[in-house]
């Protein structure tokens, strides 16, 4: 069971664990061995493996990588080298690796070769680019613009046009090798991997859930085939096709976030095949098909942290594998024809309060960062907690404890993202696409400088958008406290939107990401516009409020120590809750306080087990052992509130029906003063100052994970 609560079961057979983030891979000419490309947190890598037994002969290291290999020959594969800005070509004899040198800063991430063997494509993502030319002269060739994210590259059959998909323009590009000169159009959302076979040119339309086909010759559209399950509820997006194999009539195309393989043939959809976490790549040789899974078989517990190891034991993206799985095609198809399974799928249950037109009238989702559920409440015995894992425990998080305590302790709920970048899109938008899982990985181990994943529009805004736009639709009245803001220009303290849908929504006097302002002062902020809506008898049915402190700034010389920002932002919770249950809605409101990922932290169940508070008069108290995660809460808002879900993710999520009561319990909360100090500052001597002095706090996340959470660990 993954985090969300999807089922993996992928037919019986070979399967074999790889490195983090498996982007792509490909069968040498003899079938002999494959070729896998792993680039996800963990250092680079080209491995090998001999067919069909699974077996790996070789891991090549690389000093950068991405995208699907290409064997030159029998002996040579070329690999888009990103962050090394170059070409790399692995001889697998000798294991060496030699550059061919692009210029800095353009992060070359796929590579194609025409028929004639000899003229081969680069497409960079740093520069927008596409290069064309021989091996020796590719890297100084005269550069395409194509102006955004390459999704796919490909030759026609003849060699004589070269084509692109661009993911942030949606776009389909045409190039005559020759002239270098271009066309394009539009196609689907956010397009990614092609395939040319005789006339016909496969386009995967990520973000639009389908496979397009064109005459390969003057573009036109021959079919477009919907890859989404015919049963899935409100027909929502959410598979992700991000990669094809055309072998003769049939296609084959991964679907990501469905966690299967879709096969196409003669331009129909015949079905799936079940595969494992998060699929990236797949390929037919002989009489078995090979599956690529960008995450492998499932999560992991990671309660290794401990101070002075200085690496990264357990950190999520490191201990996030890979895996490569065998099938026989036939039985693979019939096996896993069916939708993969989640814990919500047909959930049907009738609810007095989670349901439109409930007695909840009001939904405050409070996002927070990081933290996983041991680290906070791994000390209260009631749940399934490791107290030696505790390090922010009842004396630093006394609100959080006495909450649980009072509205349900939750000990079986889950991140639906591993990281801040998924994290804050699963929270915004109940999903994160292909384009956000393929570059995550390598962003958060230090080989991409770009970080788009933060931004709030671009290639990385899945098909239905955001939580605000559905809450629109709805006729959902909305207000935005801190998320997707940022600093407007030459002021200290005045927000703007980041993106156009949230303008108009957001409190402007509300402080987005600034770990040198306090959630007390958030806190504070919020509580004046929410006194002043009950006051006016205005307050928005829907309010997204961030609370950011919990992340720290680690023992950064002169900043607040981990206990006193995790300190301030339990405070700030509990002064929250408590100007909530003192209020004349307090009777129609529930408040979910969940954080966005749970990265930080050791937890001996899972690492992206998290820590959940349901705070409204109907909350079902005692211990809580259902299994939930983010899409579970959106879905439960989504339900109370009248709004259609956004993904397959929180469509099919089981609903929060057990969390609450018919019967109301109005006692109000007081706020609990936390026993330690909210004020005390990192000495210079506090243990990792001198690399927190060095690591970037200016975004969530900057900062490398593992050393951040050793010096938690050195400073609990």
């Amino acid at each position: 069971m993954l985090p969300n609560g999807w089922l993996l079961s992928p037919p019986r057979g070979p399967v074999v664990r790889t490195g983090t983030m498996p982007q792509g891979m490909a069968p040498s000419s003899n079938g002999a061995l494959m070729a896998v490309v792993e680039s996800g947190y963990s250092p680079p890598g080209l491995s090998l493996y001999r067919l069909p037994g699974l077996m790996r002969v070789a891991r090549i290291a690389l000093p950068g990588a991405f995208g699907k290999p290409l064997w030159v020959d029998a002996t040579h594969v070329l690999v888009p080298g990103a962050n090394a800005d170059a070409l790399l070509e692995v001889d697998i004899r000798t294991k060496t690796v030699r550059r061919i040198a692009f210029p800095k800063g353009s992060y070359p991430v796929l590579v194609a070769v025409a028929r004639d063997r000899a003229t081969y494509a680069v497409a960079c993502d740093g520069d927008g680019t596409i290069r064309i030319g021989t091996l020796e002269a590719i890297g100084h060739a005269s550069p395409v613009s194509i102006g955004g994210r390459p999704g796919g590259l490909g030759f026609s059959t003849s060699g004589a046009r070269l084509f692109a998909t661009v993911r942030s323009s949606s776009e389909l590009y045409v190039i005559d090798p020759i002239s270098r000169s271009s066309t394009h159009q539009s196609v689907g959302l956010h397009p990614s991997a092609l395939a040319v076979a005789g006339d016909k040119l496969y386009v995967a339309l990520t973000d639009s859930d389908a496979l397009a086909v064109y005459d390969a010759r003057d573009l036109h559209l021959i079919s477009r085939i919907d890859l989404r399950d015919a049963q899935a509820p409100f027909r929502t997006i959410g598979v992700s096709p991000n990669a094809l194999f055309l072998a003769g009539e049939t296609a084959f195309v991964t679907l990501g976030a469905a966690n299967s393989a879709a096969v196409v043939r003669n331009d129909r959809f015949v079905g799936r095949m079940q595969a494992g976490w998060y699929p990236t790549d797949v390929a037919e040789v002989g009489a078995r098909l090979y599956v690529l899974d960008g995450k492998g078989e499932g999560s992991r517990p990671n309660p290794r942290y401990r101070m002075a190891t200085h690496d990264d034991t357990d950190y999520i993206g490191a201990i996030e594998y890979g895996s490569l799985r065998a099938y026989d095609v036939g039985g693979a198809l019939k096996a896993g024809g069916d939708p993969q399974g989640s814990l919500g799928w047909n959930a049907a249950a009738e609810s007095a309060v989670v349901r439109p037109g409930g007695p909840i009238r009001h939904v405050f989702f409070v996002l927070k960062e990081n933290r996983t559920y041991d680290q906070i409440l791994g000390d209260m015995r009631e749940g399934n907690g490791d107290p030696a894992l505790a390090w922010f425990g009842a004396k630093v998080t006394p609100n959080e404890h006495a909450l649980a305590a009072r509205f349900g302790l939750y000990d079986n709920t889950y991140t639906s993202g591993e990281v801040s970048a998924a994290g804050h899109m699963w929270s915004d938008a109940a999903f994160a696409n292909d384009y956000v899982e393929r570059f995550w990985p390598p962003m958060y181990g230090g080989r991409r400088t770009t970080d788009d994943l933060s931004a709030g529009d671009g290639p990385r805004v899945p098909g239905a958008g955001y939580l605000w736009g559905s809450a629109r639709r709805a006729h959902v009245s909305f207000r935005d406290y801190g998320e997707l803001v940022d600093r407007a220009t030459g002021s200290t303290h005045q927000m703007v939107a980041d993106v156009p849908s949230l303008r108009g929504v957001i409190d402007p006097h509300y402080v987005g990401w600034d770990l040198d302002y306090s959630d007390l002062d958030r806190a504070r902020e919020w509580r004046r516009e929410f006194e002043a809506y009950v006051r006016s008898g205005t307050l928005p049915q829907f309010e997204f409020i961030w609370l950011p402190n919990d992340h720290t700034y680690g023992s950064k010389a002169g900043k607040l120590t981990p206990r006193s920002y995790i300190a301030a932002n339990d405070y700030a919770v509990g002064q929250m809750v408590d100007a909530l249950t003192h209020s004349k809605v307090w009777s129609t409101s529930v408040m979910f306080v969940i954080e966005d990922d749970a990265q930080d932290g050791p937890d001996h169940v899972s690492d992206q087990r998290t820590t959940l508070f349901v705070v409204s008069p109907y909350a079902r108290t005692g211990l809580r052992h259902e299994h939930y995660a983010t899409v579970s809460v959106l879905r439960t808002i989504e339900m109370m509130l009248g709004m259609r879900p956004l993904s397959t993710y929180d469509a099919m999520a089981l609903p929060m029906f057990s969390a609450f009561t018919p019967v109301p319990n109005l006692r109000p909360f007081s706020t609990l003063a936390p026993e330690v100090s909210l004020s005390q500052r990192n000495a210079r001597t506090a243990y990792g100052s001198a690399i927190s002095a060095r690591l970037n706090f200016s975004v969530p996340d900057a900062a490398p994970d593992g050393v951040l959470n050793d010096i938690l660990a050195g400073n609990h």
